[in-house]
């Protein structure tokens, strides 16, 4: 039967023996007389029926032969002592850990032989890859974390120095020649030592770089400012030259619209008096309207009342004219009527006087039922 042999070699500088593969397919892992660790896995040609996938799935006292093989890998690979800050301990480190990594992945290709062949054993053979996988993936981290350590110390170092040569280069987008001039005095003062280790010759050339680009930019941003100063005082005389005539302008303006505004105020305020002298005239004409109308109706209504009083008087002199005139021809009625009565009362033979002396008993009321009628 055709075997393969698996020689984990831990330092390469060291010699190894070879052992013939035992018949059980144990592993045999030892050092030899000068020093070299060495693990040789006598197994079966892991294709189809071959003895190693032959291992995988089967248990004896609640155990696989790929437990047994692993651990005895463990055991043996945790054993090895090297310094890893040697080159030679950082070199055989990083033998162990590949040879762990091959070890892993020569029994991972047989377990899965054996599955493909044997699906009947899916299960139990994927829980041995998973195991060898996981264990070994494992130690192969426990063997290899002092080198990736290292490493990782490395790549950070290198980074810092990359990142430092980065920030090297200055964005001068929008910088006057004041922050020009300080970014180059920055530049000037910068340290390319041995801080730098072997980024040291890029630092200087960096830096030089950085310089001779930005020197030109400092030179050419002065010239720019001193040319933009210039510019600006020539505005600003420009601007005070303006602001000096606007002024003049505004109060020359100012001048003209008082002037304007005065002028206004006394036409207003002859207007004003002109208005009052004549509203006051009007006043007067109205007063004196008003007196004349009122002395006009006092005239008038005096006049109407002397007429009234005239026409009274006169209506009362008629009046009492009537009243005497009525008086007369009633006195000279009755005095005809009485007449008459008497000349009848002395034609009936009484007495002149007697027919006097009754008339006057009869027109005075003094004889009963006898009235004189005028």
């Amino acid at each position: 039967m055709r075997c393969i042999k698996l020689v984990i070699i831990l330092n390469s500088n060291l010699n190894f023996r070879q052992q013939k593969s035992p018949s059980d397919g144990q592993i045999k892992m030892g050092f030899t007389q000068q020093g070299v660790y060495m693990s040789e896995l006598m197994l079966p040609q892991v294709i189809n029926t071959e003895q190693l996938p032959a291992l995988f799935g089967v248990r004896e006292n609640g155990k696989s032969g790929i437990e047994s093989i692993v651990e005895t890998i463990e055991t043996e690979a945790k054993a090895i002592v090297f310094d890893i800050n040697t080159k030679q301990g950082q070199a055989t480190c990083r033998s162990l850990a590949a040879k762990v990594a091959s070890a892993k992945a020569t029994l991972d290709k047989a377990g899965k032989a054996k599955k493909d062949e044997y699906t009947v054993y899916t299960k139990l053979i994927d829980q041995d890859r998973n195991f060898a996988k996981e264990r070994l993936q494992k130690l192969q981290d426990e063997i290899r974390a002092p080198l990736t350590e290292i490493e990782e110390r490395e790549k950070q170092r290198i980074a810092t120095h990359e990142a430092n040569l980065a920030a090297i280069a200055v964005d001068t987008t929008g910088f006057d020649s004041q922050t020009l001039d300080n970014a180059i005095k920055k530049l000037e003062s910068m340290a390319t030592g041995d801080e730098w280790e072997e980024f040291k010759l890029k630092a200087l050339e960096a830096k030089d770089t950085e310089l001779n680009r930005i020197r030109p930019l400092f030179e050419q941003a002065k010239k720019q400012e001193a040319e933009q100063a210039e510019l600006a005082r020539l505005r600003a005389e420009q601007a005070e030259r303006e602001q000096k005539e606007r002024e003049a302008r505004i109060a020359k303006e100012a001048e003209e619209r008082a002037k304007a505004e005065a002028e206004a105020k006394a036409k207003r305020l002859a207007e004003e008096t002109a208005r009052k002298e004549r509203e006051a005239a009007e006043r007067e004409a109205r007063l004196i309207a008003e007196k004349e109308a009122a002395e006009l109706r006092a005239k008038q209504q005096a006049e109407e009342a002397a007429k009234r009083e005239r026409d009274r008087i006169e209506a009362e002199r008629q009046a009492e004219e009537a009243e005497r005139i009525k008086r007369e021809k009633d006195k000279k009625h009755r005095d005809t009527v009485f007449i008459n009565a008497k000349d009848d009362l002395i034609a009936n033979g009484i007495d002149e006087e007697v027919a006097k002396a009754v008339i006057k008993l009869i027109h005075a009321g003094k004889i009963r039922n006898v009235s004189i009628n005028f």
